[in-house]
């Protein structure tokens, strides 16, 4: 599980430790001097909150955030007056390609939403025009390019009220959109769900983000099959709340308990066990064709009374 811890005096040995390979050093500064640029800020009147990425109590990246401008930054941009500002983010080269940088950006965001320095509109950070893997990871997270730049970095920024969104049930017109998301419903069973009211569709500020479709276990027990979000609108609440939606959906229904499923080697399981649903089975299957790691079965029940509740 990655988490964030401050930097101090006794893991700071271990977070200068940390750097990139060779074809990522034009990319991101040092670690020792992202820390003394926080030390620069701090005496001029600025905000910097630098923290180590850690996988238990392993350090495997860093990041520093700050806030505003700081009265030596003569060359701020616009966008910095006001904003919470990812400043550095790295990952150690030993520790790359699984999946922490994904896992800290979250913890990151989630951080920066709590506005430990006062409400803020916005988010921003910069990056090198030819740094294409940080790119689309920030854009996984809804981060869009503004046209600006700080210094020779592309800047993009990140709304951090999120937009208004609508759930509906899915329509006829929905075919294309819903088939861009789900590779596993065949076509011709798509009528009869958009018939028997059994896929959600989800709009941001007017824009398909997602869907939901489900099914009755054992012809008496809803059961979500798939809930799928586009690239970037994940991580971002949209999830909780299409699946509050159907919940609420299902209670209202007369429903007492709804299930749903994901395999063990998939992040999806803590998503639900968030959302409060309990582990209730699982099953494998030993068939030419169709191997998968465990299905894990998750339950919750969701009685009107309990939702009133909430």
């Amino acid at each position: 599980m990655i988490t964030l811890r401050k930097v101090t005096e006794e893991n700071l040995r271990e977070i200068l430790e940390l750097h990139v390979g060779a074809g990522q050093r034009g990319f991101v500064a040092p670690n020792d001097m992202s820390l003394m640029e926080a030390c620069i800020a701090l005496t001029h009147r600025g905000q910097a909150f630098p923290f180590g990425i850690y996988e238990g109590d392993t350090a495997v990246g860093f990041c520093q955030i700050g806030f505003g401008a700081d009265d030596g930054w003569t060359d701020a941009p616009r966008v910095a007056e006001g904003s919470y500002n990812i400043w550095r983010f790295m990952i150690g080269e030993q520790y790359q390609g699984r999946g922490y940088g994904r896992q800290a950006m979250a913890e990151i965001l989630r951080f920066i939403r709590t506005c430990p320095c006062g409400k803020s509109e916005l988010c921003w950070l910069s990056y090198e025009p030819e740094n294409a893997r940080a790119r689309a990871l920030y854009a996984s997270f809804g981060f869009r390019e503004t046209g600006e730049r700080d210094g020779n970095e592309v800047i993009a920024v990140l709304p951090l009220r999120r937009p208004e969104a609508q759930v509906r049930y899915a329509e006829d017109k929905d075919r294309d959109f819903w088939f861009s998301l789900d590779r596993h419903l065949p076509e011709d069973a798509f009528e009869r769900k958009v018939r028997d009211g059994q896929g959600l569709v989800m709009e941001v500020a007017g824009e398909p983000a997602g869907i939901l479709r489900w099914s009755l276990f054992w012809d008496t027990i809803p059961f979500c099959n798939l809930l799928y979000l586009k690239e970037g609108f994940r991580r971002r609440g949209y999830g909780r709340q299409l699946m509050d939606t159907w919940e609420r959906k299902m209670a209202e229904a007369g429903y007492a308990l709804v299930l749903t499923s994901t395999q063990s080697d998939e992040e999806a399981q803590h998503f639900y066990r968030a959302l409060g649903y309990r582990d209730c089975g699982g099953f494998l299957l030993p068939f030419p064709g169709f191997e998968q790691s465990l299905e894990v079965i998750l339950g919750k029940t969701v009685t009107q009374k309990s939702r009133t509740n909430r």
